[in-house]
């Protein structure tokens, strides 16, 4: 599924539009992808591997935007400090 499709079916997910916002702030490019129970969006940093993060296609609770955002900002530090992040 292409990216601007994915991105009409997920501008009501939570999840996904903290997570985007996130990643527009911050400069990175990312992609969505659309899954049946899970979507994921993979992020573009740097020059090495992309990042690729699974989330909910429903929120389980209120607190899941957040704890998302949580994740990819922790993911992306832990990229960032280790050596996969170099170009191969």
């Amino acid at each position: 599924m292409s990216a601007p499709k994915a991105k009409r079916l997920l501008r009501r997910n939570e999840i996904y539009l903290k997570l985007s916002e996130y990643c527009e702030r911050q400069g990175y490019r990312y992609e969505p992808e659309i899954g049946t129970k899970h979507h994921y969006i993979v992020v573009y940093f740097g020059e090495g591997k992309p990042l690729r993060m699974v989330f909910s296609a429903s929120a389980s609770d209120h607190r899941a935007a957040n704890n998302a955002l949580s994740v990819l900002k922790r993911l992306i530090r832990e990229r960032q400090a280790s050596n996969d992040n170099v170009k191969v």
